[in-house]
């Protein structure tokens, strides 16, 4: 194996060393997105690395990221949060580079640890977990903000950054990863996923917007990749300095013993993070004389997605102590984190019901711990299901908010509450809301669906279309967990499955495979064009005999970038239709599949050149006595244009447009005027004959 950064990466010990860190990832609110994906991709995980290795591998770059889908999640000040959804195997390759990094970082930092900065700390090869213990970081913070104030340092400054995941700059990130002497490959390669990760769409990747900043908020890896960078403002600040410096994630306090002092360095510190494309909120930050350490400790926020274990503390007390908390329809900015630790350890009563569906109003920032609050019932009181229901009717400002609501509540509501609540959601989903948000986000949506499912609203074709015209891998697969027998029947159960298998979305697949082994359903002819992901679960189940040849990159590719709903390139058998050329074929797919998003005048002029390709394979095969030709040539043979015709004049308009390229000549040579660089809107004007000359293709020829 090369000591190249690259194939480190790749090497099976790595890969199953992030899919174990993935796996043993303590935030449970990200692990809930993905515990039944988790589940299938462990029931063929051995088969499932070996591909994922193999793709990254060979052929090179053949490894392409899929789109995230996102979550927007409320933030105190209004806006939204995004959250980052990514595929288990996204969620692995991605763990698997920042496992390269953390190796190379760890001995510059680690002297550090504890003492300087106490989130995110690596814990090494080892270890069961990526990350040391959270409360060993989150406890020494602690003890340094009451030793530091103890001992003087009474000036405090908190020094927050905004929007700190989503502002990193792909090109800071690449200098500092160099700097980290990470190869060229694996730099690019990460910068890649990144780049497609952060794009900003949640619905149809075909519409993505791609920015080159940003890394994924809610993966396990991103917390180190963020060390990363701002390991370059830790450096600014040694022992010696006349202030003190500690940080928790992106939380870093300076204490100093004059406040002239500690305005001084506030500024240098601006400076330093300005330097490198970050910026302050300058709302957050203040300076202030601090005499109680247990003040400023209170202030400290529990990591993001941390949920405590119910306690065998006194519930009656807990009880009124939130109750206190929550005065005047909010809780203080200085009782969040007392907040956080008693709602998870509190065992639900009436009048706390009340209390907290009208802080969802006014604070709907805390709708998680809210959720989780109210799923504790096994049955909801019929006052509080109502409260509820109304404020899941009310203005849709926060999409997720209603999602996550809708889900605490699906098992635990009863009677006519439940009744009217289903109605509403079937009505929500089929008609849309034109004084809401027109476009339903992931969460709410799929809980939307998992309601009318959960009490048979939707009837089989209803469900199938909501199923066909969705292009959110995420939802789709979520709303699986709700399908059994029980709604459509053993048959119709059994058809859905079986087609969703031969679906082009491998996450949504696999699950579906899963719950065909699981529930025992008969497979029908069609499994032999079904995902990969989806026939190396059956097959380790031992419901097939053999895997069989993966999908061409050249079909999926296809599908990808000509972007129609119901075009499935996919399933068509790429191999045999190219015989011996399949493998140029497939190198070509690639390319045009990265350029795609990055290179619209490349991508336009290799798909020219993969069509020549394709309409040679069907010359040779309609005219094997012939020899090929030029390809502009080719394309009015008499006798393929009789039974080709849609796809020879599909060709040629692709082939015409290509010649206007800068790429191809600095002439046209058939007007002689000079070329160009084309554009997306070139692209789209030449989509549809494209699609409809290889869907006469794959329709007609006979391989």
């Amino acid at each position: 194996m090369s000591s190249n950064d690259y194939f480190k990466m790749c090497d099976s010990k790595n890969l199953a060393r992030a899919y174990r860190w993935t796996q043993s990832n303590p935030n449970p609110e990200y692990k809930n997105y993905f515990r039944d994906a988790y589940e299938a991709y462990a029931a063929s995980s051995r088969q499932n690395l070996k591909r994922l290795r193999k793709h990254l591998e060979q052929p090179r770059n053949a490894y392409e990221p899929s789109h995230a889908s996102k979550v927007f999640l409320p933030k105190s000040s209004g806006i939204l949060r995004p959250y980052t959804l990514l595929t288990v195997n996204d969620q692995i390759v991605y763990q698997a580079c920042i496992n390269i990094i953390a190796e190379k970082l760890f001995p510059k930092v680690r002297q550090n640890y504890l003492n300087k900065t106490f989130g995110n700390l690596y814990a090494g090869k080892t270890s069961k977990f990526f990350y040391r213990k959270w409360q060993d970081g989150y406890g020494s913070f602690s003890e340094h903000i009451r030793y530091y104030i103890n001992n003087g340092f009474k000036y405090v400054a908190n020094f927050d950054l905004t929007s700190f995941y989503d502002s990193i700059d792909h090109a800071v990130l690449k200098y500092f990863l160099s700097e980290l002497q990470i190869d060229y490959e694996l730099t690019e390669f990460l910068l890649k996923c990144l780049k497609v990760w952060t794009s900003s769409t949640w619905d149809n990747s075909s519409n993505a917007i791609y920015h080159g900043h940003g890394i994924p908020q809610g993966p396990l890896a991103s917390g180190l990749l963020s060390e990363l960078v701002l390991k370059y403002i830790d450096d600014i600040y040694n022992k010696k300095s006349k202030i003190k410096y500690i940080r928790y994630v992106d939380d870093i306090k300076l204490f100093a013993k004059s406040e002239n002092i500690l305005r001084c360095e506030l500024v240098k510190l601006d400076l330093s993070a300005k330097k490198i494309g970050l910026f302050p909120q300058s709302l957050k930050i203040n300076i202030r004389k601090v005499n109680d350490p247990s003040e400023e400790i209170k202030s400290i926020s529990l990591p993001h997605g941390i949920e405590l274990l119910p306690s065998k503390a006194n519930q009656k007390k807990l009880q009124k102590k939130l109750l206190e908390l929550i005065k005047n329809k909010r809780v203080k900015s200085e009782n969040i984190t007392i907040f956080k630790r008693i709602i998870g350890q509190v065992v639900p009563t009436y009048s706390l019901n009340i209390r907290l569906i009208n802080l969802l109003h006014y604070q709907p920032e805390f709708f998680s711990q809210i959720a989780l609050y109210f799923s504790k019932y096994r049955k909801l009181p019929k006052k509080s299901a109502e409260l509820l229901i109304n404020y899941i009717k009310e203005n849709e400002i926060y999409h997720t908010v209603h999602g996550r609501i809708l889900f605490a509540t699906i098992k635990n509501m009863h009677g006519d509450e439940k009744t009217k609540c289903a109605d509403h959601c079937y009505k929500r989903l089929m008609y849309n809301n034109k004084s809401s948000m027109s476009q339903l986000q992931p969460i709410y949506k799929a809980a939307l669906i998992a309601w009318c499912l959960e009490n048979k609203k939707l009837n089989y074709s209803e469900f199938n279309k909501i199923l066909n015209d969705e292009m959110n891998w995420w939802v789709k697969k979520d709303i699986l967990k709700y399908i059994n027998k029980d709604i459509y029947g053993n048959a119709s159960y059994a058809e859905l499955l079986n087609n969703i298998i031969n679906g082009r979305d491998e996450e949504y697949a696999r699950i579906a495979a899963y719950k065909i082994v699981s529930d025992n359903i008969n497979l029908d002819r069609s499994y032999k064009n079904a995902q990969e992901a989806a026939r190396l679960l059956l097959f380790s189940a031992g419901k097939i005999r053999n895997i069989g040849r993966p999908r061409s990159i050249v079909g999926l590719t296809l599908d990808y970038i000509l972007g129609y709903k119901n075009n499935n390139f996919s399933n068509f058998n790429w191999h045999k239709f190219f015989n011996t050329k399949h493998s140029d074929a497939q190198i070509i797919a690639i390319e045009i599949k990265a350029s795609k998003e990055s290179n619209i005048n490349d991508c336009i002029v290799k798909l020219d050149s993969l069509c020549d390709l394709i309409w040679e394979s069907v010359f040779v095969k309609e005219l094997p006595q012939k020899q090929y030709g030029n390809y502009g040539s080719m394309l009015k043979n008499i006798k393929l244009i009789s039974k080709y015709n849609i796809a020879a004049q599909g060709f040629l308009n692709l082939h015409n447009l290509r010649l206007e390229s800068i790429t191809a000549h600095p002439r046209n040579s058939k007007t002689n005027l000079p070329t160009r660089i084309l554009k997306y809107h070139d692209f789209n004007r030449i989509r549809s004959d494209v699609y409809n000359a290889i869907n006469e293709i794959v329709s007609k020829v006979a391989i």
